[in-house]
């Protein structure tokens, strides 16, 4: 309850605000920027179940026998079969390409909500194959401010056998809206990381019901949000999950919001970065910083090596297309830097070369995720204006608000591994919303903690060459991390190198840097190797390339 007190700091009550208000409307370059924020890398990594997942034969249970069952502090709406093929979803997909559900088992669809406190409302879904149960529990995570039931997530574990669930984290609404935070530190501190682990002893005793025991192991899945969920449980609840994939992190929470703020107050207007001049940047880095592969591609695999300087883009007299003003070369290095005190201390570094498109993101009012988290969480005053933003001020208030509760960055594993717990994490190297060098920092200082040997031997961390947010960008993004969690697990054996495919896209928004025309392979290198192309061969084949150490 402390940390829910703490939510109740610098109120400062409107009387003109109303709960609920919700931002209407979408564009299509949020939809290209925040896609797999909110679907997470599930719905591209679709496998069969082997052999060895079916345990389960026979109809496990009567689906609608659940309803008579009684759960901690849980309310169940409805326990009803699936039939094969036949799931629909209810809400539309907040953004990018649907799970194709006509592939999906018959399955028992539990739908209820978990009440820890009086003011929460945990809502979830935990979907139970029928037949082939693998003897296993999944849970996904979510994107953004969470708000919704991310149902293309649950897809990919349904149909390998899993019992999987989903929750909107204890409220509704958008990937970019806080307003439901006003006045509410309950509900925070569900959305902080109440709600998963409640959903995990949920979900656990309600399999266990089902199936007449429990689970004999139980994953977690998640990217951005769902990366800084997968990394809480490891951190605060370890006995949760035998084994975690915790893709691109928001972790480091209040200085990335600020970040977002900072990208926000860069763009547009009579001093920020043109919009415009997003694909004039990201283009003149990557004809800069690709390549260092050995192979001709448009793939920035380390940003730190890149040194590109927006300055070369500086406008020359009478030149004033595919170039920069000096005002944006300004904003440009600004975003770049990160969010910078006046001391020179670098809070999170910022996004790298060959990211700049994403940026556009957090500028939109769908996804001012940043400025919404300040209004309601920290200032808690609808009104409030992001050019008022002081890194120096602003972040020391919202880090005594928040109290820690939305941080993942503590390095301490050893109760997560020391009961044999495995975890990966991955990040795109040109993510535009969550910087890369964030979980390299994340993962070197786990290493500092363990030690070299006992991280290696629970811990492997992928930077994904050219990936954007959880998937997309110029690299090969389309990665089975479930399956490498399950092959570690399954046989001890911690993976060094992954498959990775770039597959053929269809064109994206006008205006906006199109995808590569070929689809292509490439090895996913666990750091700090890289892939590297041996020289001959095609370069669009994974096997002419090699992971390789500094």
């Amino acid at each position: 309850m402390h940390r829910e007190r703490k939510y109740k700091r610098y109120s400062r009550r409107n009387p003109t605000y109303m709960p609920g208000q919700r931002r209407a409307g979408s564009l299509a370059l949020i939809a290209l920027a925040v896609s797999t924020t909110a679907v997470g890398v599930m719905q591209i990594c679709a496998a069969e179940p082997t052999p060895s997942q079916q345990v389960s034969a026979t109809a496990p249970m009567n689906c609608a026998a659940l309803m008579s069952r009684q759960f901690a502090h849980t309310t169940l709406a409805s326990a009803a079969v699936v039939s094969a093929g036949a799931f629909k979803s209810p809400s539309p997909e907040l953004a990018g390409p649907p799970a194709d559900f006509s592939k999906l088992p018959a399955f028992c669809r539990v739908v209820g909500s978990i009440h820890p406190r009086s003011d929460s409302d945990i809502r979830f879904e935990l979907w139970l194959p029928i037949y082939g149960w693998n003897g296993k529990f999944a849970q996904t995570g979510n994107g953004g401010a969470a708000g919704s039931i991310v149902y293309s997530s649950l897809a990919d574990p349904l149909g390998r056998g899993y019992a999987v669930a989903n929750t909107d984290t204890g409220h509704q609404g958008g990937m970019g809206d806080f307003s439901w935070a006003l006045e509410h530190p309950a509900k925070l501190v569900d959305y902080a990381d109440r709600a998963v682990h409640e959903l995990t002893i949920v979900g656990k005793a309600i399999t266990a019901a089902a199936y007449g025991s429990p689970p004999v192991k139980s994953f977690w899945v998640g990217c951005s949000t769902g990366g800084r969920q997968g990394l809480m449980e490891a951190e605060r609840y370890p006995q949760d999950y035998d084994a975690i994939v915790a893709g691109a992190p928001a972790s480091n929470w209040v200085p990335l919001m600020s970040l977002a703020i900072s990208i926000q107050r860069n763009l547009g207007g009579h001093d920020g970065l043109g919009f415009d001049k997003l694909a004039v940047l990201q283009n003149a880095a990557i004809a800069k910083c690709s390549g260092a592969d050995g192979a001709k591609d448009r793939i920035i695999g380390e940003p730190s090596q890149c040194t590109f300087d927006p300055g070369t883009l500086q406008c020359r007299s009478g030149v004033t297309k595919e170039c920069l003003t000096a005002p944006e070369v300004a904003a440009a290095r600004r975003i770049y830097a990160g969010v910078v005190t006046k001391s020179g201390q670098v809070l999170i570094p910022g996004t790298g070369p060959g990211s700049e498109p994403l940026w556009a993101a957090y500028a939109s009012p769908q996804f001012s995720i940043g400025t919404s988290y300040f209004r309601n969480v920290v200032i808690q005053d609808p009104k409030w204006d992001p050019s008022a933003f002081n890194v120096d001020v602003d972040v020391a208030m919202a880090q005594k608000a928040d109290g820690g509760a939305t941080a993942a960055m503590n390095p301490d594993l050893r109760s997560f591994i020391g009961h044999g717990g495995k975890l990966i994490t991955y990040h795109g190297t040109t993510d535009g919303l969550i910087p890369y060098g964030n979980s390299l920092n994340y993962y070197r200082s786990v290493v500092s903690k363990l030690g070299q040997a006992k991280a290696a031997d629970s811990v492997r961390f992928f930077p994904v060459s050219g990936m954007g947010h959880c998937s997309g960008g110029e690299g090969a993004f389309v990665v089975d991390w479930l399956g490498a969690l399950e092959h570690w697990v399954n046989t001890g054996k911690a993976p060094d190198t992954l498959q990775g495919a770039h597959p053929v896209m269809p064109p994206g928004p006008p205006g906006m840097p199109q995808p590569m025309s070929t689809g292509f392979t490439r090895p996913i290198c666990a750091y700090p190797s890289s892939p590297k192309y041996r020289g001959t061969g095609d370069a669009r084949d994974a096997k002419n390339f090699s992971c390789t150490s500094p």
